[in-house]
């Protein structure tokens, strides 16, 4: 019988902030920096983790406002901000050259960081994201952040309301998924783990306006992977087709019997295509 690894839990100052990450060990090895969504957290990518850092040194970053880390102070998680914190968390590690792994938020991170600084990539993977969304998408995930209870009478009741969210991922994802974005308040309810003011600027309509992303994407360089869930209302397949035209090197999967939460929806799939083109 094998030895799950046991990741370490770590913090490192960069960019002004307190950043939490896991570190899954395997320092010799090409690193991979692992970019969450915009409501995970570092334990999103624990079943990918687990496999890949046999031949990877994995490090799996809690993003601004998110887990474990510091809340930006000024309020500001605008995309130039967390790709600023990427750049000196590399560097804060000496990470000269690494593998990049994002989804949804962290994707469109992962393409900024790579636009501007290509040479720091050894290998980019993008998960159903783009630098245009399906409006469908778009719309969903700010009805369900700005609809969320901010409080919930417990942890099961977090997971049955969440839990009619996802069609497809298993109630063990599900319940890994909530534990690590939830946190008991003093009141004994439970609330969210993230900057309750990212969900505010949702609910009053003061978001960052996104840049243009395209630009950035024909100046990296490095073999891209672009993972699109075929079930997903993010990533249109159109979209994920032009990217791959755009970038100089990148090739697209698409991942069956999976939304927008591609690695929690079908991680066999997920881990097995990532694996393949690394």
């Amino acid at each position: 019988m094998t030895t799950q690894v046991q990741p370490k839990d770590k913090t490192v100052t960069a960019n002004g902030l307190k950043l939490n990450y896991l570190d899954w060990g395997n320092e010799q090895a090409t690193p991979m920096v692992l970019l969450h969504g915009l409501r995970g957290h570092r334990h999103s990518w624990d079943d990918f983790s687990a496999t890949v850092c046999k031949d990877f040194h994995v490090l799996s970053l809690d993003q601004r406002g998110r887990g474990d880390s510091d809340w930006a102070p000024d309020g500001d998680y605008s995309t130039d901000a967390y790709v600023a914190d990427l750049d000196a968390f590399s560097d804060a590690l000496g990470l000269d050259k690494f593998v990049l792994v994002g989804h949804s938020m962290g994707g469109r991170n992962s393409m900024t960081f790579g636009g501007k600084y290509p040479e720091k990539l050894e290998k980019l993977v993008v998960v159903d994201v783009g630098p245009e969304s399906d409006p469908r998408g778009g719309a969903r995930i700010a009805r369900e952040i700005i609809n969320v209870p901010e409080e919930f009478n417990s942890f099961e009741d977090v997971v049955e309301y969440m839990g009619k969210q996802n069609r497809f991922a298993s109630d063990a994802v599900m319940r890994r998924r909530l534990t690590y974005a939830t946190k008991e308040l003093p009141n004994g309810k439970i609330g969210w783990r993230y900057d309750l003011a990212i969900r505010e600027a949702r609910w009053q309509g003061i978001t960052t306006p996104q840049e243009d992303l395209w630009p950035a994407l024909s100046k990296i360089t490095c073999p891209t992977l672009i993972v699109r869930g075929t079930e997903t209302d993010l990533l249109t397949h159109e979209v994920a087709q032009r990217m791959v035209d755009t970038f100089p090197n990148a090739q697209l999967v698409e991942i069956p019997s999976a939304g927008h939460m591609v690695f929690e929806d079908n991680p066999e799939d997920f881990i097995a295509a990532v694996k393949k083109f690394l």
